[in-house]
């Protein structure tokens, strides 16, 4: 806030300066800078003037671009200016016009504007207007957005959101929303979306800069700009830069699997402000270094400073130094130590909202909470520790080479090496194993905050998504199947089966899964190694289906037992963003048949190897026979978690085959009499 207020001034003072003559300052050449200064609140974009609706908007029933939209952005426009003559503030006028096409669209009536509060450092949403338009019996009738209906909501601890919904909507409906939010973050200039999960006709943002003010602009995503431009504006001594930039007919961003979060490939531009060059003071940088930010954190109450409170667990610690010599099983016994004493509250955020020492007493806290504990208690052990800033896949990934910004991150992590070796700690989940990261957390990159060795460390998966399904199985002469099944889960597939099976209780998850396997009955489950993380979870239970009868003495068999891929997870013809599976996949499918007496095959799938191109995967299927024995193995491997958008028809074909071969039937027939 001071070093804002000091820039302002300069700011203010040198432009001063700038308008004086040698001797004294014309009153009237001050008078007009102040005129000029205030007049660029009044410039705007040629834009879609508010409250001025279009026939053909109203009378519009489908989006011909994407029939499928409930709802379509008729036009956004975004206009940013500074504010140096009371407050060096940042000024943002929006104006959105939408049309709502059907029922589902009526969400978009429901109009939400976040801003920001700490301290006294705020932004300030205001001069909210808003009309709803519809046509009715060829007439356009029109309502107004009751003040009244305006409210705030915390979302954060810092964030805030002004909420109100439009009057009156219908299908075909046209809602004309503006707005003004001023700011005192000049530093961070807010990112103008172009992209919504609706289709957008218009988009086009303007922004009127300061000479003094050199900002960074960052594109991000698939869509083109339709216009942009950039243009020098001078006039009593002050030069602004004039930037636009524009979109036309962007399509909606639809989710689809395999994904991080949507905002990673909205297309959007961001700015960071890179330096402040203040006539007769120089240049001052403002893009901190990690360097910088590492101090600060580590001298934060609510981040550094708690690791270094360790006085309330140092008979925890002493208790596990007398049993554990090693420093391995020092961190081992650490780690089981404080996730089996907290709980976790579902919170993110890398400060603490109470100190480390209340959540300890309390018994849960926030993940920032749990995981500087955790920090805390290696470092008072003696063993090289530091946290680790994380931004989970639905906040959004994290760019490295951009200049550092904490609003990135969202989550804390612990980092220890031991005997050479690194790993990442989480102690929110008490069903995570050392070294394995919860799947919210994989990621890219994260970054060590520790005085000696500040870096960006990779947060990867360690081990891979992996089933092992093995099935012995008897065919009467009935075509009825009986037999066991056993499933070995590891990596994070175990991860996710004990936390489904631990939140619906055994035999409600035998229920349900009795019922996804089809045709098949599942009887009798064991579940072992339910609470062992350290080891494979395996469940063992026994298969029945009745046969197909003996029509013609033909049977057929199905020969994956339900658990073949039923659907290809990726319908687009194509796709512009990554598909991003987290972890690696190896899914090994091995069933053995012993045919009836009299009995012999009369039709087999044929075997099949596909691969995917650069060691990306491979899928395996092979059918064999050994008398009355007939074996079938499907093996499905992903090696690497993320493909590319060239990859995409590849790896789309990649599974339309294992569909169709685990889709084929065998055929068994009785063989005839001589």
């Amino acid at each position: 806030m001071l070093q804002r207020r000091f820039i302002h001034l300069y700011l203010i003072h040198s432009l001063y300066n700038s308008l004086s003559m040698k001797a004294k300052i014309s009153t009237k050449l001050i008078l007009l800078f102040f005129l000029v200064c205030c007049s660029w609140s009044q410039v705007r974009a040629q834009a879609a003037k508010f409250g001025k609706i279009d026939e053909a908007e109203l009378t519009m029933r489908t989006y011909e671009k994407d029939t499928s939209a409930a709802a379509v952005i008729l036009s956004d426009y975004g206009y940013t200016h500074f504010n140096l003559i009371n407050e060096l503030q940042v000024v943002t006028e929006r104006h959105i016009r939408i049309k709502i096409l059907k029922k589902s669209g009526y969400d978009w009536a429901n109009i939400t504007v976040p801003y920001y509060q700490h301290g006294s450092t705020r932004d300030r949403v205001g001069s909210i207007k808003g009309f709803t338009y519809n046509l009715e019996n060829g007439k356009v009738q029109k309502e107004k957005l009751d003040s009244k209906t305006v409210f705030d909501e915390q979302r954060s601890e810092y964030w805030y959101m002004k909420k109100f919904t439009m009057p009156n909507v219908k299908e075909g409906s046209v809602i004309d929303v503006s707005y003004v939010i001023t700011s005192d973050r000049v530093y961070n200039m807010r990112e103008w979306e172009f992209q919504s999960t609706i289709p957008t006709v218009w988009s086009e943002y303007r922004a009127r800069i300061p000479q003094y003010f050199d900002y960074k602009f960052q594109m991000q995503g698939y869509h083109p700009l339709h216009k942009s431009d950039n243009q020098k504006q001078s006039g009593n001594e002050m030069i602004n830069n004039s930037y636009v930039w524009a979109m036309k007919d962007v399509p909606a961003l639809k989710e689809e699997k395999y994904i991080t979060s949507l905002s990673d490939y909205q297309s959007k531009i961001e700015f960071e402000l890179q330096q402040v060059n203040i006539p007769g003071r120089g240049t001052e940088v403002m893009t901190g270094s990690w360097s910088k930010v590492t101090d600060d954190l580590l001298g934060d109450h609510s981040f550094g400073i708690q690791l270094n409170r360790s006085g309330f667990f140092k008979e925890d610690l002493a208790a596990i130094s007398a049993k554990y010599k090693e420093p391995e099983q020092q961190m081992q016994a650490i780690f089981e130590l404080v996730k089996s004493r907290m709980k976790w509250n579902e919170k993110y955020g890398i400060y603490t909202s109470n100190p480390i020492r209340k959540a300890y007493d309390l018994r849960q806290g926030s993940a920032a909470e749990i995981n500087l504990l955790l920090t805390s208690m290696l470092l008072e052990a003696g063993l090289d520790a530091g946290p680790v800033l994380v931004s989970t896949r639905e906040h959004g990934r994290v760019i490295t080479s951009y200049s550092p910004m904490l609003n990135k991150f969202n989550y804390v992590i612990a980092h220890v090496q031991v005997g050479g070796k690194e790993y990442l700690l989480d102690a929110t989940d008490p069903l995570l194993p050392v070294g394995m990261l919860p799947f919210r957390c994989l990621n890219g990159n994260g970054r060590l905050i520790k005085k000696a060795d500040q870096r960006w460390v990779e947060l990867t998966a360690t081990t891979s998504l992996t089933k092992l399904f093995n099935a012995t199985i008897t065919i009467n002469e009935q075509g009825e199947l009986t037999g066991t099944g056993h499933e070995s889960a590891g990596g994070y597939r175990a991860l996710y089966l004990r936390k489904t099976i631990l939140e619906e209780g055994e035999s409600k998850y035998a229920e349900r899964i009795t019922k996804e396997i089809g045709d098949f009955k599942m009887s009798k489950p064991e579940i072992k190694n339910l609470r062992d993380i350290n080891n494979a979870l395996d469940i063992i239970y026994n298969i029945s289906a009745s046969g197909s009868g003996q029509a013609n003495h033909i049977i057929y068999l199905n020969p994956m037992l339900g658990q073949a891929e039923k659907e290809n997870p990726f319908k687009l013809n194509e796709r512009l963003y990554p598909v991003d599976f987290g972890t690696p996949i190896d899914e090994t499918y091995i069933c053995r048949f012993t045919i009836p007496a009299g009995y012999e095959l009369d039709e087999v799938p044929k075997s099949l190897v596909v691969n995917l191109p650069e060691k990306g995967g491979r899928f395996m299927y092979v059918v064999q026979q050994e008398g009355n024995s007939l074996q079938v193995m499907s093996k499905v491997n992903i090696s690497r978690p993320v493909f590319f958008a060239p990859e995409y028809a590849y790896l789309k074909e990649f599974y339309n085959q294992i569909i169709a071969k685990q889709a084929e039937q065998i055929v068994l027939k009785r063989i005839a009499a001589n």
